[in-house]
């Protein structure tokens, strides 16, 4: 079950949480479904078991489901407090950086700034001196 953030093209209602029904297939929308549930995911996963019992029967149902083509996917969280990755954490990647397999993980942070929605632009500063080449 994937959980998604959006907001649904020509209405002023916010941000939604919804349930997508595959990849790039349509997306429930939790809040149609129950009034009761809230408008992020944050607060869905607060919820616990009943928020996510709740989109699972949303999902099961196949109600309320909004197409892809009429909704902006957004980032997974809005404004998380940190963010801690793990670099170099598949055997695949290693191998494609020519980089040794590390023994240990590798952690940093980003700052929350960074996360974006999965389609949005990613903006540089003109004066940024990576213009050139963006690694993602």
């Amino acid at each position: 079950m994937r959980l998604v953030q959006f907001r649904r093209s020509g209405y002023a209602d916010g941000v939604r949480v919804g349930v997508e029904q595959g990849e790039g297939l349509g997306v429930v929308d939790l809040k149609t479904f129950d009034p009761s549930m809230p408008s992020t995911v944050r607060e869905l996963l607060q919820l616990g078991d009943k928020g996510l019992e709740c989109a699972q029967r949303a999902l099961a149902s196949g109600q309320f489901v909004v197409d892809r083509a009429n909704i902006q996917l957004l980032s997974p969280i809005l404004a998380p407090e940190k963010v801690v990755c793990v670099g170099m954490n598949y055997r695949d990647h290693c191998l494609e950086q020519n980089a040794p397999i590390p023994k240990e993980p590798i952690i940093f942070s980003k700052f929350p700034s960074a996360i974006t929605g999965p389609y949005d632009d990613i903006v540089l500063p003109p004066e940024s001196q990576v213009r050139r080449k963006l690694c993602y």
